[in-house]
């Protein structure tokens, strides 16, 4: 039975993962066609698109251009309105957010559409990143382990919550996999010019994909010596000038590829809105100490792409710098908690393979001790020798973790996508060395049945939280249903559900008002309420063109106080929210009020419908 299904692995292995992937699509596809814009989406859907339409880097300069315009590449091919007119494009510096909520909304385009034609080159970029670690894997560790990994990545709530939404998390997973992967190829084989052509390009393609990717630059540092200390030291001459110059030249022309690719994204932005953008972006005296040097370059034409690439980095450390509102375990800060990433890690960790990992750390533990080595130093260096890509995964995990455990935004599990590539492949390996230590046929079968036990449940588990993956939590503390316990922000509520609360209440006929307090990118108005034109007959293209007169909807926000209507809904972001400016900046409204109360109904687990009278 075991040697049977062996074969049929190693023989089909790739129409499984096909099917696997295949999968992953159709549970994110129909996820992507319910929910709702989330908050990031309305300033990145209309900055890619005037970056390919226009030429101008004036939204969104925050981000790096890639997956922004990966997103927005398919609407040039449909027939959208953009709101030039207004002073959110024509005259403020980096108006994203009128500009969003006017393009995708007010302006008499179709946003279901925007949002499926926008999301679905993320999916596929995700599908992508799906089959690159799969090959990766199997040219490494084999079918078995490639197959698992690739389970672990296609099938996991987290990863399905947010790939496909336009945001940089799954992009820049993405880019730095290709990045690492192409690197490694080089690394391993310095003399080949191809392939150090291509880690040149992949490098440029990470940084701009998301700027966090500079950590490349020592992590690539860090690698190569790693690799020129466990070559036989009759080889490190001939190697070390290949790898020198190679390495060289990755930066070098990494960041001429840099200046190429925002060319055509600042060609005919004016020096003046870029000044304006500058000067506006940039605050806590970040502006006096380097802005006022970006002004002054700004002038020199054949700098600007460079001294928007280089804003962008700015604005990114003033943000770190600044924190953020963060909800963990009932508590709340202004700035982050330390153990916020690991907690979250632990929380959102599916619990089949979270059984997986400890038993492969506590494996490897054991295995380290029965050695009883006399020699770590030397021992480490033959492990480095023997296992470069498997110590390249462990470095990179380590290095990611100790950056997101010491910065100082707490967004989300999403910002430690980059190393989940190959914390699911270190789990898959570990797991099948585990199977291959047993030596009789009866305990080889048990572990390959536990195995494929854990598998299956991990993959039952991802089909039935649908739709509801971005508040996932791991059974073993509640489920999804407990999100609001523990985690907030993008990893319970980012406005996903606001469709499906429109549906809710639209189809209930016991609802005849209810009062709607929204943490998200959608504009609820666009469907709850009717669209009114002016005496020309011309739609009313803003914030003002909706009659809601007849709908079920009513506006709400804390601040009004206790609505007239009999209920009321609220997102879990606002709910926490309030919590922290009880404990930091007290006001004299809250939704003190609604803390006794039971919800009557919990949309997608992210917004609360409470009755009120």
């Amino acid at each position: 039975m075991l040697s049977k299904l062996r074969k049929y692995v190693f023989a089909s292995h790739k129409y499984i993962a096909i099917i696997i992937l295949a999968l992953m699509f159709a549970l994110s596809f129909l996820t992507l066609k319910g929910d709702s814009a989330i908050v990031d989406e309305i300033a990145h859907i209309p900055a890619g698109y005037s970056y390919l339409k226009y030429g101008d880097y004036r939204l969104n300069p925050e981000h790096p251009p890639l997956i922004k315009d990966i997103a927005a590449a398919p609407l040039l091919f449909l027939k959208l309105r953009f709101p030039e007119s207004i002073p959110a494009w024509s005259t403020d510096a980096n108006g994203q957010w009128e500009a969003g909520w006017n393009f995708i909304y007010h302006f008499g385009n179709d946003a279901d559409q925007i949002l499926l034609y926008s999301r679905l080159p993320i999916l596929f970029l995700a599908v992508a990143l799906g089959w690159a670690l799969y090959r990766f894997t199997l040219k490494h560790y084999g079918p078995p382990t490639a197959l698992l990994a690739l389970t672990l990545y296609a099938l996991s709530p987290n990863v399905i919550a947010h790939n496909h939404f336009v945001t940089t998390d799954i992009g820049i997973a993405a880019f730095i996999f290709f990045a690492l992967w192409s690197f490694l190829e080089w690394v391993n084989d310095p003399a080949n010019k191809k392939k150090l052509a291509i880690a040149v390009v992949f490098f440029a393609l990470a940084q701009v994909a998301k700027f966090s990717a500079v950590m490349l630059i020592p992590f690539y540092v860090g690698l190569t010596a790693i690799k020129f200390l466990t070559l036989p030291k009759k080889n490190r001459k001939h190697s070390f000038w290949p790898l020198t110059v190679g390495l060289g030249v990755t930066f070098i022309l990494g960041l001429v590829l840099i200046w190429l690719f925002y060319l055509p994204h600042t060609i005919n932005m004016p020096e003046a809105m870029q000044d304006k953008l500058i000067r506006e972006s940039l605050y806590g005296g970040y502006y006096d100490i380097y802005g006022k040097y970006l002004v002054q370059f700004n002038s020199i034409a054949i700098l600007k792409p460079l001294i928007q690439y280089v804003l962008g980095v700015l604005m990114v450390i003033n943000r770190v710098q600044s924190g953020n509102i963060t909800y963990l375990l009932g508590d709340v800060t202004n700035q982050s908690f330390t153990w916020y990433f690991p907690i979250s890690f632990v929380l959102k960790t599916p619990l089949p393979m979270m059984i997986m990992i400890i038993t492969a750390l506590s494996a490897s533990v054991a295995g380290y001790i029965r050695k009883k080595t006399k020699r770590p130093i030397h021992d480490l260096g033959v492990y480095a020798k023997d296992h470069y890509i498997e110590l390249s995964s462990i470095l990179f995990i380590g290095f990611y973790s100790y950056l997101s455990i010491t910065g100082n935004l707490n967004l989300g599990i999403r910002h430690l996508f980059p190393m989940m590539p190959f914390v699911f492949i270190l789990v898959a390996k570990k797991t099948i060395d585990i199977y291959h230590r047993f030596k009789q046929p009866k305990y080889k079968q048990l572990v390959a049945a536990l195995i494929l036990l854990l598998t299956a449940w991990y993959g039952l588990i991802a089909i039935i939280q649908y739709p509801r993956y971005i508040p996932y939590i791991s059974e073993a503390f509640g489920g999804s249903a407990s999100a609001s316990k523990y985690l907030s922000d993008s990893n319970v509520d980012w406005g996903q559900d606001g469709k499906r609360l429109v549906e809710y209440v639209n189809n209930n006929p016991a609802i005849d008002k209810i009062a709607v307090d929204y943490f998200g990118g959608a504009d609820l108005r666009y469907y709850f309420c009717k669209r009114r034109f002016d005496k020309q007959g011309k739609l009313i293209t803003d914030a003002s063109g909706y009659d809601c007169a007849d709908s079920k909807y009513l506006e709400w926000h804390v601040d009004y106080g206790k609505p007239k209507t009999k209920y009321i809904a609220v997102s879990e972001t606002y709910l926490v929210s309030d919590l922290f400016y009880q404990k930091y900046r007290p006001r004299p409204y809250n939704y003190q009020w609604l803390r006794d109360k039971q919800a009557v109904k919990r949309i997608g687990d992210s917004i609360y419908i409470y009755e009120v009278h």
